[in-house]
């Protein structure tokens, strides 16, 4: 079969040139719909959001009018922002009770006696300016040696806080645990120091408030609230206090019991504690200042503790001092001083805090609040004429 093309080769390629111009023509077209739909849902979503935006201007002016007539706004803004700063100030709070507690050890007893007439504390920076009076005891001398000790007692003074943790780590909340009798006097056995835990009292057992918040929290997800929490809001300083005056307590030691004691095994032997003063296995005490170190000699371990947790970095700068007679007539010696602690002790977050003198002895700051015969009258100015007044030998008859 044949076939003849009788249409010449310029009507072929004007014919293709056509298709391709409709072809061209069409998808144009196409596309002009297409912009100009998207155009128009564009507009549309434009003017959507307009009025929108609109109708949020008027909710939100009527409800500033609201806002704005309401009586109680300022106390609102006022609690709210209080809400907000909780934790901040928990952080910040201080705690200024300590200082009594400190001068409760810091201050010689026996027949050298200091005594505070007046206090004055500068929260800012932890100063504090003080009058006192030092009495020997022997007359008619004056006796420089109480106020001298006084001055190297302060220089060597230490402190130390930390937490108290069961045999997993756990921390140990703080009500549950009591470390001083009832003069604020702490518990020492043997050179140890050492408080008592409430563990059986309800919320004060780490492991039961574990295992029953896990399944709480099981069955109650949403709760914003663990029971870990709601118990340990249930432990009451009563009830702690109850339970250790019954002896239902364990014993809990702040001091590492290292050393072997007949058939009972030190911590080290038993292996709850480590070279480089770890403790893990037995519920004791984790120090931020305190820190023991161990080397084995020969068949033994020698152990050093360490404390750079100074009390008064700077020691205390006497200001003044003069001759005095006290209300009793005796003769005593009047001081002005200005001792700075360090900022950690007043940090009301640091727990256990315990101010611990170069003698060894020892308070819970925390625990303690009686200050009875810190205080007396302040000495008066001898009189003029006064023999007494005038004599500048201390104790031990040198003159000063």
């Amino acid at each position: 079969m044949y076939e003849i093309n009788l249409v010449p080769d310029v009507k072929g390629e004007m014919i293709r040139a056509q298709k391709t111009r409709n072809l061209v023509l069409f998808i144009c077209i196409i596309a002009s719909i297409i912009a100009a739909a998207v155009v128009l849902i564009f507009m549309g979503i434009k003017t959507g959001q307009e009025i929108a935006i609109k109708n949020q201007d008027t909710q939100m002016s009527l409800m500033s009018q609201k806002l704005e007539e309401y009586d109680g706004l300022d106390e609102i803004l006022t609690i709210q922002y209080q809400l907000e700063q909780l934790d901040a100030i928990a952080q910040n709070k201080t705690m200024l009770s300590r200082v009594f507690n400190v001068f409760s050890v810091l201050l010689p007893t026996g027949a050298d006696e200091i005594t505070l007439s007046e206090l004055n504390i500068n929260v800012t920076d932890g100063t504090l300016s003080f009058d006192a009076q030092a009495n020997a005891g022997e007359e008619p001398y004056i006796d420089y040696r109480v106020l001298e000790a006084f001055k190297k007692s302060v220089a060597l003074m230490k402190y130390d806080y930390g937490r108290y943790v069961d045999e997993d780590g756990n921390e140990i909340p703080t009500m549950c645990i009591v470390e001083a009798d009832s003069l604020g006097n702490a518990f020492i056995e043997n050179g140890s120091t050492y408080a008592k835990w409430a563990k059986n009292v309800k919320g004060c057992n780490p492991k039961t408030m574990e295992a029953q918040a896990d399944g709480e929290q099981e069955e109650n997800e949403d709760e914003e609230k663990t029971l870990a929490e709601e118990l340990a809001e249930t432990v009451t300083e009563e009830g702690v206090s109850e339970a250790v005056n019954k002896g239902d307590y364990v014993v809990i030691w702040r001091t590492p019991q290292i050393a072997d004691k007949g058939d009972e095994k030190g911590w080290y032997s038993d292996g709850k504690m480590t070279l480089d003063g770890a403790i893990s296995g037995v519920a004791h005490f984790e120090s931020q200042c305190v820190k023991y170190s161990g080397e084995v000699v020969g068949s033994k371990v020698q152990w050093t503790p360490t404390n750079e947790c100074y009390l008064a970095p700077d020691g205390i700068k006497v200001t003044s001092s003069s001759n005095g007679k006290d209300s009793n007539d005796n003769l005593v010696l009047r001081f002005s001083g200005i001792i700075t602690l360090d900022a950690e002790v007043f940090k009301f977050h640091n727990k256990h805090m315990l101010a611990i003198a170069p003698t060894g002895r020892q308070n819970v700051t925390d625990s303690y609040s009686q200050i009875n015969g810190m205080f007396k009258e302040p000495a008066k100015d001898c009189l003029a004429g006064d023999k007494t007044c005038e004599n500048t030998k201390n104790a031990t008859g040198e003159e000063e």
